[in-house]
């Protein structure tokens, strides 16, 4: 083992200063054992049977961004990403080492690549110098490292008790037992934003996990083939991705089945509340149904993007649905948000951290749409620029134009608006003491749908809109840091915003999330 160890620092020392030259980036720091997986552009768009075949042991070589990376040993991209990136942000929550090749002058024929083919076993060391390792290693290896990484078994809380429909306005943080904690963190957010005079986070509904576990009561079948499906040796095996697959959609399948018992007088009274929210011209308003989990947002685990939403539409082409139908479409959104439970990417991601399935609750998390997104963005309430010129407290943010563009799963050719503002820890509300770099212009057109050859002159946000951006997003941090980060010195918020028009004249900055940042 000492070997290998000092085999791999005067192997870092050859390529740090090879590769340094070369700009490959360390996204995320980390050491793997893994099966290099080189998948092309189109394998990954197809989303074929290599790219679904990924598993715990694969090392990816990606053509393109994904937008979902599977549970893997690491990543490395021959796309550029973003710090905000899918790619980076699973990496990182899952400590997996994750490097940018992007900048490589000769792609895969590069040094550090070309010694190595598609179905290779490596051994993958990145640190946050920007040192790195690929060396040859073995299945045998590999396997053994996996083991290495089990963490202890994580018990979740459910409270199943309560029947009410809450509006968000009625859930504080310590109730994500009752509601899960997207819906918690969300009206924690409403709390700490909304005033009288200013509406920051739009008010919503939370359904509490009884619901979920009455439903799954009312349906001995479904129930059945849950326990079978927890008891089944195969489904664990590593390996057996389709074999996991397989199953877990049949189980979706059963669950979404408009022909299941289910509580008509609870789908009668959300469709009665939902009417009273409205729109400008007074008809009744889009909405968000979204999955709120016990499994999300516990220490070193965010859970973010593992579980499905639906908008819920009330009106089609301008005509609206009449009570019945209304009704249909409903039912359709909430199954489909309890059958996330089963999603193949939900559950390969509680296996790799060891979280109960059988524990695992849906609540529903009731949010209204964006229908004319002025800027998508997500921001961190920390400077992870790791740029030496703009060093202290920060707040970075990526956003894009309009809503037909992803920060998180950019295309090739996409860039973000990347923005970092420094401020004074000692006022952090003083606005005349922020300072605003932007890092990187959006390349989006002002008609939020043609891509320019280069960044787009135009600011996507006004400095007055970044102002009150980061205002926002400190006040919630502030508001936070009381409840789900005490004794945590490092705690900083994950954020989505928006800037929309829709309810007024004038553009204004709204928040949809909140959940705590994992480094």
């Amino acid at each position: 083992m000492k070997s290998l160890k000092y085999a791999s620092v005067i192997l870092a020392i050859l390529f740090s200063s090879q590769l340094a030259h070369a700009q490959a980036l360390v996204m995320n720091a980390g050491e793997a054992y893994g099966q290099l997986v080189y998948l092309t552009a189109d394998e990954v768009k197809s989303e074929s049977q290599k790219f679904k075949d990924l598993n715990p042991m694969s090392i990816p070589v990606f053509g393109e961004l994904p937008v979902e990376l599977a549970v893997v040993a690491g990543a490395i991209t021959l796309q550029e990403q973003n710090l905000l990136s899918h790619v980076q942000l699973k990496s990182r929550a899952r400590h997996t080492p994750n490097l940018d090749i992007s900048k490589l002058p000769d792609g895969l024929s590069n040094q550090l690549m070309s010694k190595f083919k598609d179905g290779d076993w490596v051994y993958m060391l990145l640190d946050r110098n920007g040192t790195i390792v690929l060396e040859p290693s073995t299945q045998e290896k590999a396997i053994a490292f996996l083991k290495s990484k089990t963490t202890e078994k994580i018990t979740l809380k459910s409270d199943l008790s309560s029947k009410k429909i809450y509006a968000s306005s009625e859930v504080r943080w310590y109730d994500f037992d009752k509601v899960g904690s997207k819906a918690a963190n969300y009206s924690e957010l409403e709390l700490a934003l909304n005033t009288p005079d200013r509406i920051v986070v739009r008010p919503g509904f939370a359904v509490p996990f009884y619901y979920y576990q009455q439903f799954i009561d009312a349906n001995p079948e479904i129930k059945t083939a849950i326990e079978k499906l927890l008891q089944d040796p195969l489904l664990n095996r590593v390996t057996a991705v389709s074999y996991r697959a397989q199953k877990l959609d049949a189980l979706r399948t059963m669950i979404t089945n408009s022909k299941n018992n289910m509580n008509e007088e609870l789908v009668k009274n959300l469709v009665n509340t939902f009417e009273t929210v409205r729109t400008k011209d007074g008809k009744p308003r889009k909405l968000k149904i979204r999955s709120s989990t016990n499994a999300e947002d516990l220490p070193n685990f965010n859970g973010a993007g593992l579980y499905s939403s639906k908008t819920y539409k009330p009106v089609d082409k301008k005509a609206e649905l009449s009570f019945e139908a209304k009704k249909a479409t409903l039912k359709e959104a909430m199954l489909l948000v309890w059958s996330s439970i089963w999603n193949m990417k939900a559950y390969e991601e509680r296996s790799y951290f060891n979280i109960p399935h059988a524990e695992v609750k849906m609540g529903i998390q009731v949010k209204q749409s964006f229908s004319s997104e002025e800027v998508d963005g997500v921001m961190v309430t920390k400077n992870i620029a790791n740029d030496p010129k703009f060093p202290g407290p920060g707040v970075y943010f990526e956003a894009q134009r309009g809503d037909n563009f992803s920060v998180a799963n950019p295309k090739p050719g996409e860039k973000a608006e990347k923005v970092l503002v420094l401020y004074n820890p000692a006022a952090p509300q003083d606005k005349t003491q922020y300072k605003i770099h932007i890092l990187q212009r959006c390349n989006v057109a002002d008609d939020k749908k043609t891509i320019l050859p280069a960044g787009n002159p135009n600011p996507i946000m006004t400095d007055s809109e970044i102002r009150d951006l980061v205002s926002l997003a400190l006040k919630a941090q502030l508001h936070f840091e009381t409840s789900l980060g005490k004794g945590n010195p490092n705690f900083a918020l994950d954020l989505e915003f928006k800037v929309d028009m829709e309810d007024s004249d004038t553009r204004q900055v709204y928040f949809e999330q909140a959940r705590p940042y994992i480094e």
